[in-house]
């Protein structure tokens, strides 16, 4: 008689060095879209802007394209001038702002970024403190 067992095994073990960072540039780039749409929106210039903030022209320019960080405050100062809530100026939670930590993730070659992206997010949710129950074997072993 044989036994045979079918198991599906995911190795968890190099999930723990996977975690999630946010990636900052990516953030800013598009904070800084949001305040040039607004800009041209309401028909201003940069120069315009730039003395209602009491910054320069060009560090205006260095925001609206991501080059230049903005502090808290400052996302204030520019959500004022610019008529509308701070949260207006943050861009929607998505995959892109992420990566993984050390982005040597073991992943299949051929993945599209979109895929690359839900791998690295099913692996993120596995808990790396769960114990998996102990096996239990239904067919019965003989001894010949």
């Amino acid at each position: 008689m044989l036994n045979t067992r079918i198991a599906c095994e995911v190795d968890i073990s190099h999930v723990q060095r996977y975690k999630q960072a946010v990636i900052p540039e990516s953030v800013y780039k598009q904070i800084g879209g949001i305040i040039k749409s607004r800009r041209k929106t309401l028909g201003h210039k940069q120069e315009y802007l730039a003395i209602k903030l009491g910054i320069s022209r060009g560090a205006l320019a260095n925001i609206e394209t991501g080059r230049q960080r903005l502090l808290v405050h400052q996302l204030y100062k520019f959500a004022a001038v610019l008529e509308l809530s701070p949260a207006d100026l943050l861009p929607p939670l998505s995959t892109d702002h992420f990566t993984t930590g050390s982005g040597n993730l073991p992943l299949p070659a051929g993945l599209k970024p979109e895929q690359k992206n839900q791998v690295v997010r099913l692996f993120l949710q596995v808990d790396p403190n769960h114990k998996p129950a102990k096996e239990r074997t239904h067919a019965k072993t003989r001894k010949w």
